[in-house]
């Protein structure tokens, strides 16, 4: 069980246009992401594209949506982050963060580690 503690942060603004973020995740290593933050900056209804891409964002494949109905909403998952809390995302290898809108910029922080 990892240390809680020792996890490494993230912020990013997710574009209209999609990207990746962070770090590529090496070799023979998963990225667990075990708290996620967002706050829409868009006025108006906001869709937030989670997933990964191991190609720099040209293709990618979605793991979650989010949605957010009003400008500065924010979607926090878990409220509180326990010892025990399991990952609620996994990265594979040769992997990077990709997040998209569907209509404007979102705010987003995580939490992770890269482990085996």
């Amino acid at each position: 069980m990892p240390d809680k503690r020792g996890l490494q942060t993230l912020q990013a603004t997710a574009p209209l246009a999609g990207g990746v973020f962070g770090t590529l995740v090496a070799a023979n290593m998963r990225r667990y992401i075990y708290k996620i933050k967002t706050a829409n900056q868009f006025a108006g209804p906001n869709q937030l594209n989670l997933g990964h891409s191991d190609d720099a964002g040209a293709t990618h494949t979605d793991i979650d949506y989010i949605e957010h109905a009003v400008q500065y909403e924010m979607w926090n998952d878990p409220d509180e982050l326990k010892e025990d809390s399991a990952p609620l995302y996994i990265i594979p290898e040769g992997s990077q963060i990709y997040l998209e809108t569907d209509a404007g910029n979102i705010e987003c922080y995580f939490l992770y580690e890269d482990a085996e």
